[in-house]
């Protein structure tokens, strides 16, 4: 019974996620959307791996959308480029959304990954923190900025990004499990 009971309540709330994403979808959906709130809050709550995953898709849907027809486009041609390596390419697009909307936080993340793939780890430090000023919340960026911090040996830092990003979406296991990694090799280095 009580099995059956969490999955009418676990279908209840996707549903209830799914009725807030798509019936109030604001003209500029991003960063400073209403209804990120209320999805960060379901994320940290659910201990169901399915439902987090689903509500994690539904917040980088709202990252994604700017609200510019013409800066939406390009951030999906960026990103075409970007899975096709062609990173110069996207690079070249993700500088120019940023040119065009400043204050759209992904495009400042898009181009952080970017500059990771390219080897740039100063310059995609840098482009997440402005991404963390536009979106404190972004556990994308928070991700990235503990894996820089882990190529560079930079234990603590790797520890703490990967922390932070895990408070915000517990649905990390890769990101939980190479923070348990960092873990062990800081205490066992202090025996």
């Amino acid at each position: 019974m009580p099995y059956i009971w969490y999955m009418k309540w676990s279908n209840f709330t996707l549903g209830l996620i799914a009725a807030i994403f798509l019936w109030t979808s604001p003209a500029n959906a991003r960063q400073d959307d209403p209804r990120l709130d209320e999805l960060f809050s379901a994320l940290s709550e659910t201990e169901d791996y399915d439902e987090g995953k689903v509500i994690e898709r539904s917040i980088w849907t709202i990252w994604l959308t700017s609200g510019s027809d013409t800066v939406d486009f390009l951030m999906a041609q960026g990103m075409n480029y970007m899975s096709q390596g062609a990173l110069a390419k996207s690079l070249t697009l993700f500088t120019s959304i940023i040119k065009i909307d400043p204050e759209f936080s992904e495009a400042w993340n898009k181009r952080a990954t970017v500059l990771f793939l390219m080897g740039e780890f100063d310059a995609s430090v840098e482009d997440i923190g402005r991404t963390l000023e536009l979106e404190p919340r972004h556990f994308g960026a928070l991700s990235g900025l503990g894996q820089i911090y882990d190529r560079q040996d930079i234990n603590a830092g790797a520890i703490s990004a990967f922390q932070k990003a895990v408070t915000l979406n517990p649905h990390m296991p890769g990101v939980k499990e190479r923070m348990k990694q960092l873990k062990k090799e800081r205490d066992d280095k202090n025996i």
